[in-house]
């Protein structure tokens, strides 16, 4: 994850993209690479409703659910075919269009449609009275007090958008791109929030029946996904430590040579 390493692997990158080539991908670190997985894992959780199917007890709107889904997935394309076509990688016609328009483009139109899938999440309601489901319109009655439980699934669609990002980021990186400490660290959401919904659902399944286990299994791989970026950072931490040292004892190792250099 060295900067000279960086240059030189984004040379050859846009190197193979003016000659119409695939550009080398660089072989990932031992953090990096944990990272990826642990985005897949916290991906396949996050596309659950590990929120939404607990909160709004099995009242799921469906519809409105699976648009959101699907505008969150499109997010995440448009991320990673943008960072392939910044680094001259094969990808969609759109993205190398929108590149060319300017380099931020997809990232600017990912988070537009990212957007509009939380505005679907805002714009749809769950409406409970306590513990009685009231339907998916709010109450008329002044006298009725009521709460939406469907907020949270602007959460659950942010989680999913954190895991798709962060392997849109990775494979940037592995063509020649930087690598952000940052990413790891905004795992730490998902890996107290998912253990704390797995207790919630499993207090629930036997109320919700088939929803409560597919709230299970999302929050379960949420909190894993959630603790492997925690211990991604362990390890970027250790490793961070031992070039630390390296470098320390160089530096010593160069100061000695140059007092016997004198001394000679």
């Amino acid at each position: 994850m060295t900067d000279s390493n960086d240059a030189i692997t984004s040379s050859r990158g846009s190197g193979a993209s003016k000659s119409g080539g695939e550009p080398p991908k660089r072989e990932l670190e031992q953090a990096p690479l944990l990272l990826r997985k642990a985005s897949v894992v916290l991906m396949c959780g996050a596309a659950l409703p590990w929120m939404t199917a607990i909160m709004t007890k099995g009242h799921m709107p469906w519809a409105s659910w699976f648009g959101s889904w699907a505008l969150t997935f499109v997010a995440g394309w448009l991320l990673l075919d943008g960072a392939k076509a910044r680094f001259g990688a094969k990808c969609s016609g759109i993205s190398k269009a929108l590149f060319k328009a300017n380099a931020l483009a997809p990232a600017g139109a990912a988070l537009v449609v990212f957007v509009a899938a939380v505005v679907i999440c805002f714009s749809t309601g769950v409406y409970f009275n306590g513990s009685e489901f009231l339907g998916f319109v709010a109450p008329t009655d002044a006298d009725v007090a009521y709460s939406n439980e469907y907020l949270p699934a602007a959460l659950e669609f942010g989680t999913l958008f954190l895991a798709l990002a962060t392997f849109a980021h990775l494979t940037a990186y592995e063509y020649g791109g930087k690598f952000s400490p940052l990413f790891p660290l905004l795992f730490l959401g998902p890996a107290v929030a998912g253990p704390l919904k797995a207790l919630d659902a499993a207090s629930q399944i036997s109320d919700l029946g088939p929803l409560g286990f597919l709230g299970l299994i999302g929050s379960v791989g949420v909190a894993a996904g959630g603790i492997m970026a925690m211990y991604t950072m362990y390890v970027t931490m250790k490793e961070a430590k031992v070039q630390g040292d390296l470098k320390q004892a160089a530096a010593r190792e160069r100061k000695r040579a140059e007092r016997e250099a004198r001394r000679g």
